[in-house]
């Protein structure tokens, strides 16, 4: 339908440093974009669905690193890509 944006949303609480975990929400939209965002760290980033996974994870880890975040960095982005690679064909 022209005009309707369609949004499948998704969220997983992962843990995002050491012990502290917290609720991370994916939105894929009908243009075939991907937003994440991590309320807790104030944090969210957007990719296309077409973007190669290393790109997704590169870009995911260097807006993390920007943004000051203290913890494992690859470890998140690695999560947050198994919940992308379900969705990616929904």
């Amino acid at each position: 339908m022209k005009g309707r944006i369609s949004i499948i949303t998704t969220s997983k609480v992962l843990t995002i440093s050491g012990n502290k975990s917290s609720e991370v929400f994916l939105h894929k939209t009908s243009d075939k974009r991907f937003i994440v965002a991590i309320p807790d760290l104030h944090w969210s980033a957007e990719f296309k669905d077409i973007d190669h996974i290393a790109i997704q994870k590169e870009h995911l880890n260097n807006s993390l690193n920007f943004h000051l975040f203290s913890g494992d960095t690859e470890e998140l982005v690695d999560s947050i890509i198994s919940i992308v690679e379900r969705t990616r064909f929904e």
